[in-house]
């Protein structure tokens, strides 16, 4: 490291040591993201019928429409606020669109390509599916936690459910009656009834983290979802070959309750970091995985894939998931680099043969050979635009390529959005043996020491402390841009601010009447200080731990040091019996969820 760096590291620490984050940090609305004019392409639809390919563009709140013939773009359209997903209808003459932060469904007419319709659905909805008769429209809701089934005729809801944390892809098992969602906050698949909205089963699904895409084979005896294999039963001492995070896909006999088998990705030295969407080929030769952080698609031999599990006894299960060399030892397929960065969503043209990949970070579609990967092209969606440096923080926190092995990038345990797994991690900077929950970086930079023990004096130290836990020492390239992406987090409007108006005022009343304000000190709600609470559990070295901010804690459970409370409701009535974590035994339910409906503003 040269004196230059290290001078400026000290001096920067020093500063935001003091108790507050520099003002270059703090995030308002000066922020870099907002000046933002990158498209971010996260989902595809294809039309056979028009010979068209919709491209759903996240941070430009657009679509753009590409000629299957030409590859290229024709034409383009301004979508409601920060768009996920999309599905053709079935005459394939509008496209659906799931806006999260308008927490509705827009409707697209494609001959004129002009938003005719728009509903309300749950909060930041993500995924969706159509019926296969086209008649219903099934929405997964990320933060209501719920799953909205809509009538394609007059958009009209038929039922929501609610199911575990931040459901996020969905497919439907037309000839089941069901449809499958993957949770990608909570370790289990909802199978649900897609007619009455029941949930059929909640099915764990082992060492399961942050899933997302999910297919079904052509005969529904299969599921497949893509996602991470988090070994937070471990302690985090090892990077290379998995130890930490290996990646995969969950297979799962939908008739067989509580079936699942994983099958890791990953090459022995070469891990196939955060995958992400999931597509299989018509005829069910292929598997295609995204694997967003090393921008590369798996081409999996399906038939190969399915047979293995099938040959995988249930005393089998855990050691093939640990398996880090499966994929190359019985040829399961090969992993081809897309000719982009951040690869996501994927629409398949069977007929021409041609793979698409949107590349969030590029900007761009590729076209890949569908049988063997050769790229075809590369679609620009718009002009290119040089990258800013919080665009390069954004790239360098999701991209595996900064870690060892390619096993894991900062968004494995941070979410894309920098925010949480849920998981609880042994990180050895404060001991062995007492794993503690991830915690949101979106308020680390003005609520220092980081930390739950405060290992870290400040966010400066942190991030250089997580660039050497993936296995380098810290450039001031990359810690430049990463500090500034860190430091100006992009929030999701929070949909709980303006809910209830009145219970939120009552519950602001209570929050100073329980004293919670004495440690949670607005603006930040925190104090920065340790306190004992009695919540030390039996395995935990120290009881003291640094108070957290409340800021978006409406989407960062679970709660406490330790993360056993699920819920709000146990944060109080559960782990607060001596009135330590303010004084709330006294609060009647109506005045806790008074209570509750304020924290959710913060």
């Amino acid at each position: 490291m040269c004196r230059e760096y290290k001078i400026l590291f000290l001096f920067v620490g020093f500063l935001l040591s003091l108790g507050g984050a520099i003002d270059a940090f703090s995030s308002d609305e000066t922020a870099p993201w907002l000046e933002e004019s990158y498209h971010s392409p996260l989902a595809l639809s294809l039309s056979q019928k028009r010979g068209e390919l919709y491209v759903i563009n996240n941070t430009s709140s657009s679509l753009s429409v590409i000629d299957l013939e030409t590859q290229s773009v024709t034409r383009e359209l301004a979508l409601g606020s920060f768009p996920a997903d999309a599905v053709l209808s079935k005459d394939e003459s509008k496209l659906y669109v799931s806006c999260l932060y308008d927490y509705c469904i827009q409707v697209v007419d494609l001959d004129s390509l002009t938003v005719v319709d728009s509903v309300k659905v749950g909060y930041e909805p993500y995924g969706l599916t159509l019926s296969q008769d086209g008649e219903r429209l099934y929405v997964a809701n990320m933060i209501s936690n719920t799953v909205t089934g809509l009538a394609t005729r007059d958009l009209s809801k038929l039922f929501e459910t609610s199911v575990a944390r931040a459901p996020r892809f969905i497919t439907e098992l037309p000839s089941k009656g069901l449809i499958a969602v993957t949770n990608g906050m909570a370790r289990e698949l909802s199978l649900i009834d897609a007619h009455t909205g029941q949930l059929r089963e909640s099915r764990h699904m082992l060492r399961s983290s942050l899933t997302k895409g999910i297919e079904k084979t052509d005969t529904e005896e299969y599921l497949i979802a893509a996602g991470i294999i988090a070994h937070d039963e471990m302690i985090t001492m090892q990077i290379e070959r998995g130890w930490i995070n290996s990646n995969g896909v969950y297979v799962m006999k939908v008739d067989q309750p509580g079936h699942c088998v994983v099958v890791p990705l990953d090459s022995l030295i070469n891990g196939a970091a955060n995958p992400w969407d999931v597509l299989i080929s018509p005829d069910q030769k292929r598997l295609y995985v995204t694997l967003s952080g090393v921008h590369e698609v798996a081409f999996v031999d399906l038939p190969k894939l399915l047979n293995l599990v099938a040959s995988t006894k249930a005393d089998a299960v855990v050691r093939l998931s640990q398996d880090v060399e499966v994929f190359d030892r019985l040829a399961l397929g090969k992993r081809v680099q897309t000719g982009g960065n951040g690869p996501r969503g994927m629409a398949l043209d069977a007929r021409r043969g041609t793979l698409y990949v949107a590349n969030y970070f590029t900007n761009d579609i590729s076209a890949m050979n569908a049988e063997d990967g050769e790229l075809q092209a590369v679609i620009a969606l718009g002009e290119e635009k040089k990258m800013t440096l919080w665009r390069r923080g954004e790239l360098l926190f999701n991209d595996a390529r900064i870690c060892q092995q390619n096993y894991y990038s900062c968004a494995s345990c941070h979410q894309e959005d920098a925010t949480t797994d849920g998981l609880n991690w042994d990180l050895i900077n404060d001991g062995r043996g007492n794993p503690k929950n991830a915690k949101s970086l979106h308020d680390a930079m003005d609520t220092p020491p980081v930390m739950w023990s405060g290992v870290r004096a400040n966010m400066y130290a942190g991030v250089a402390a997580g660039q050497r836990f993936l296995g380098f020492i810290p450039t001031e390239e990359n810690h430049e841009a990463l500090m500034e992406y860190i430091g100006h987090p992009r929030r999701a409007p929070n949909p709980y601010l303006n809910e209830d108006v009145a219970a939120l005022e009552r519950g602001k009343e209570i929050f100073y009447r329980s004293r919670c304000h004495v440690c949670h000190v607005p603006p930040t709600f925190s104090d920065m200080r340790k306190h004992d609470l009695g919540l030390k559990a039996s395995f935990e070295l120290r009881s003291r731990f640094y108070t957290p901010s409340l800021r978006e804690s409406y989407r960062t459970g679970p709660y406490l040091h330790h993360g056993f409370a699920e819920t709000y409701e146990e944060i109080f009535r559960k782990y607060n019996p001596d009135d330590k974590h303010g004084l709330t035994s006294g609060l009647s339910d109506a005045e806790l969820q008074d209570l509750i409906i304020y924290l959710k503003s913060l």
